[in-house]
C-alpha cells in the first residue's frame, strides 16, 4: 500500500479519512458555486440570444455544443486519464507522472490543430449537405462554421489543463476560471448583440473568449504544476502507459458520444434548424440538472481515484454513498420543478409563444437527465476503480437499441420522440449498469442503492411539486409562478432533509456552522 508503513496505524487512517472527506466536501461546494453561477447566467442570457438572433440562428449556436462533443472522440480518453494519473500520484510535486503529463500536453495541442483544420476544411460541405433545411443562406452557415472551427480549436487544450487542475483537486481555482470564462463569453456576447445584432459578430466574440480562456487555464496549470513544460515533449514509454488506460476511456467516450449527441444530430438532419433551436432551448432550460451532476461528479472522480489507489476501501464506499445520495437529493428538485411547472417557467423565461412547443419536450428530457445523473455517479465509481469495461459493455449494447429508436421516433413524434427515447435509455442503465458497479466496486446491493438514492427523493419530488400543482388545478387558484415554486421548493427541502443519511446531515450542519471551505 502506498504512503508508507504509518498508513496502517488507526490514528493515521482516521486522519486520512477525515482529510479525504473534508476535501471531497470542499470540492463539491466549489463546484456547486461555480456551476450555480454558470447556470443562472445561461438561463439569463438565453432569452436575449433567442430574441435578437431568432430561433434558427440559436439552433446554429446550439450546434457548437454538438460539434464540440462529436469532436470529443478525438480526445482518446486523455483528459480523464490525466485526472486519474495526477490524483493517484503521491510523489512530491507529482514527479512520477511529470513525463506522462508533458507527453499528453503535446498530443493535446497536436489534436487541437487537427480539429480546427478538419472542421474549417469541411465547413462548406457541412453547409451544403447537412444543414440544408434552413432559411439561412449557405454562405452565412459556411462562414459561421469556419469561425466555430477556430473557437473549438482554441478551446480544445482547455480540457487538458482542466484535467491537470482537477487531478490536483484545486476545484477552487478550476471553478474560478470556468465561471470567469463563462461570464466573459455570455455577458460579453449580449453586449456584442446589443451593439451589432449579427450572428457572425457573436461567433467572433466566442472565438476571442476562447483564446483568453486558453491563456488563463494554461497559466494556472503551469503555476500549480511547476514540472509541466511549455515546450513540446514526447516520451514513448509515458505515452504507452497513458494509452493503456486511455484506450478504454476512449472507447467509452466514443460510445457515450454517439449516445449523448445522436438525438440532436438526427434532429438536425431529419428536421429543421428551427426545431433544433426549440430542442436547444429545452436543453438549456434543463441546464440546472446537468450542472449539478457535473459539480458532484467532477469533485468525486479524483477523490474516488485517490481512495482506490491508496487501498482505503471503507473511505471509498463512504464517499460514494454520500455522493450518490447528494446527487439524488439535489437533482430531484430542479427535475420535478421543470416537469410540473415547465410551461409556466418557459413563459416567464422566454415568451408564451415558444412555451407550448418547448415544455413537453423539456419535461421528458428533464426526467431523462434525472435518471442519467443518478447513474453517472456509478459511472464515476467504475472508472475511478479502473474498470472502464463495465460502462463500455453497457454502452455497446445501448447503441444497438437507442439509435434505431431515435431514427424511428423523431420523424413521427419530433423532439418529444427523442426525449422519450432518452428516458428509456437511462432506465436501461439503471437496470443493467448500476447493479454491476454495486456488486464489483462497492459490495452493496441494488436495493440499497435504490432505497437510499432514488426512490425516497423521487416520491418526495412528486409529492411536493406534483401535489402543489394538483392543488392549484383542483381549487382553480391562480398563484403566481414564483409563489408556486417557492412553496413547492420549501416542501421538498423540508421533507427531503429527513430522508438524508445522518452522515450527510452532519456534513450540512457542519457547513452551516463552519462555512469555511
Amino acid at each position: 500500500m502506498r504512503g508508507g508503513a504509518d498508513n496502517n496505524t488507526p490514528r493515521t487512517t482516521v486522519t486520512q479519512y477525515i482529510t479525504a472527506v473534508a476535501k471531497l466536501k470542499s470540492n463539491i461546494i466549489y463546484n456547486f458555486l461555480g456551476s450555480g453561477w454558470q447556470g443562472v447566467l445561461t438561463l439569463a442570457v438565453t432569452p436575449v440570444q433567442v430574441q435578437i438572433l431568432g430561433i434558427e440562428a440559436f439552433g446554429l449556436i446550439g450546434l457548437i455544443t454538438v460539434l464540440q462533443v462529436l469532436l470529443g472522440s478525438l480526445d482518446f480518453g486523455i483528459s480523464a486519464s490525466i485526472t486519474k494519473i495526477i490524483s493517484s500520484d503521491h510523489s512530491k510535486d507529482k514527479a512520477e507522472t511529470a513525463n506522462a503529463i508533458n507527453t499528453a500536453s503535446t498530443m493535446y495541442w497536436v489534436i487541437a490543430v487537427l480539429i480546427a483544420l478538419l472542421l474549417w476544411l469541411s465547413s462548406e460541405k457541412i453547409a451544403q449537405v447537412w444543414l440544408t433545411n434552413t432559411k439561412l443562406d449557405a454562405a452565412t452557415i459556411t462562414f459561421s462554421i469556419e469561425v466555430i472551427a477556430v473557437y473549438l480549436g482554441l478551446r480544445w487544450p482547455v480540457a487538458f489543463y482542466s484535467g491537470v487542475i482537477s487531478g490536483l483537486q484545486r476545484m477552487d481555482i478550476l471553478n474560478l476560471l470556468k465561471t470567469g470564462a463563462h461570464t466573459l463569453r455570455l455577458v460579453g456576447g449580449v453586449v456584442v448583440l446589443l451593439i451589432t445584432p449579427s450572428l457572425i459578430a457573436f461567433l467572433f466574440w466566442f472565438a476571442v473568449c476562447a483564446a483568453l480562456e486558453l491563456c488563463a487555464f494554461a497559466i494556472a496549470a503551469y503555476k500549480l504544476m511547476p514540472l509541466l513544460r511549455i515546450r513540446p515533449y514526447f516520451q514513448f514509454e509515458s505515452w504507452r502507459n497513458i494509452w493503456r488506460y486511455s484506450l478504454g476511456m476512449n472507447l467509452i467516450a466514443m460510445t457515450a458520444l454517439l449516445l449523448s449527441q445522436a438525438d440532436r444530430v438526427i434532429i438536425s438532419k431529419l428536421l429543421s434548424l428551427e426545431v433544433l433551436g426549440i430542442y436547444s432551448v429545452a436543453y438549456n432550460a434543463s441546464i440546472a440538472i446537468s450542472l449539478i451532476q457535473t459539480a458532484i461528479n467532477s469533485a468525486s472522480f479524483p477523490s474516488f481515484s485517490h481512495s482506490f489507489t491508496s487501498n482505503r476501501h471503507t473511505e471509498l464506499v463512504s464517499s460514494y454513498n454520500k455522493a450518490s445520495q447528494l446527487m439524488g437529493a439535489c437533482i430531484a428538485l430542479p427535475t420535478f420543478m421543470l416537469i410540473f411547472f415547465g410551461e409556466e417557467i418557459i413563459q416567464l423565461w422566454i415568451n408564451t409563444k415558444i412555451a407550448g412547443k418547448v415544455a413537453p419536450t423539456m419535461a421528458y428530457l428533464s426526467f431523462g437527465f434525472y435518471l442519467n445523473s443518478l447513474v453517472s455517479t456509478a459511472y464515476v465509481m467504475a472508472i475511478a476503480c479502473g474498470k472502464p469495461n463495465l460502462p463500455l459493455k453497457t454502452n455497446a449494447l445501448a447503441l444497438v437499441m437507442y439509435i434505431p429508436a431515435l431514427i424511428f421516433l423523431i420523424p413521427i413524434y419530433g423532439t418529444t420522440g427523442a426525449a422519450l427515447a432518452y428516458i428509456v435509455l437511462n432506465f436501461y442503465y439503471i437496470i443493467k449498469f448500476v447493479p454491476l458497479v454495486q456488486s464489483e466496486s462497492t459490495g452493496q446491493s441494488m436495493w440499497q442503492w435504490l432505497s437510499s438514492n432514488l426512490l425516497p427523493f423521487f416520491f418526495t419530488g412528486v409529492a411536493a411539486f406534483g401535489g402543489w400543482k394538483l392543488i392549484l388545478l383542483v381549487t382553480s387558484i391562480h398563484a403566481p409562478i414564483a409563489i408556486s415554486l417557492a412553496v413547492s421548493t420549501v416542501m421538498y427541502a423540508v421533507l427531503s432533509w429527513f430522508l438524508l443519511s445522518e452522515a450527510l446531515r452532519a456534513s450540512f450542519k457542519a457547513l452551516i456552522k463552519y462555512p469555511k471551505v
